[in-house]
């Protein structure tokens, strides 16, 4: 946010930077849009290479950053709640936002999805994996569809899964894709389950929390 002179008066300015985090293109006509729409009062124009959005008063400031990050700030505190609820269950894992309505979880090791299947344990599908050839990628994707299977019953339908050999370098993992209200009721039902003495992984190390840069603004060129 920055204050610039116009004439004899100021215009305050939010500077857009990137957006991957944004529910708008960079173009005017979109940022236009999405303003009218969000009952925001501003004009959205280029200036110095940068989108520049410029609130008419205070309220609309308030108003624009409760539309533009409150979104996101919600989201954000539900992966954090998934988050702990993992750890809680010594299951590492990395979530991440792609944007303030989607979640990814992803379960990644190199002993068979072991992870994964100890996840459906804890689900109450302790027999998730029986059968299933894990070393293998047609072992990996009938563990996927169960896994889909359990959870859409848990947490309603619209559940992506995806599970990926891994090679030298990578490991194997399994991908959940959820809304984030599915990710609140994944962490509530998680946290509620007992943990148990057999669960002794290390908790999730810093580097692997998962979590994306935040949406940035500038506040100068």
């Amino acid at each position: 946010m920055n204050r610039r002179r116009a004439g004899e008066g100021e215009i305050l300015e939010l500077r857009l930077i990137g957006s991957r985090r944004l529910p708008f293109a960079l173009t005017t006509e979109a940022a236009t849009t999405w303003l009218k729409a969000s009952g925001v009062d501003a004009t959205a124009v280029y200036y110095d290479a940068y989108l520049v959005i410029s609130p008419r008063d205070k309220p609309a400031v308030d108003k624009l950053v409760e539309r533009l990050l409150g979104p996101f700030m919600y989201a954000e505190s539900v992966r954090e709640r998934l988050q702990d609820a993992l750890e809680q269950h010594r299951l590492r894992a990395l979530v991440s936002l792609p944007n303030s309505g989607s979640m990814v979880l992803v379960l990644r090791d190199s002993e068979n999805l072991g992870r994964a299947v100890r996840l459906g344990a804890v689900l109450g599908a302790g027999d998730i994996g029986e059968g299933l050839k894990l070393h293998r990628p047609g072992g990996m994707r009938k563990l996927a569809a169960r896994m889909r299977l359990l959870l859409t019953g848990a947490l309603g339908p619209g559940v992506g899964v995806l599970a990926e050999p891994g090679c030298a370098h990578e490991q194997d993992d399994l991908s959940v894709r959820m809304t984030v209200e599915q990710g609140l009721r994944l962490a509530g039902r998680i946290a509620a389950e007992p943990v148990r003495a057999e669960q002794d992984e290390d908790p999730l190390p810093v580097e692997e929390t998962g979590i994306i840069p935040p949406l940035w603004i500038s506040s100068g060129p």
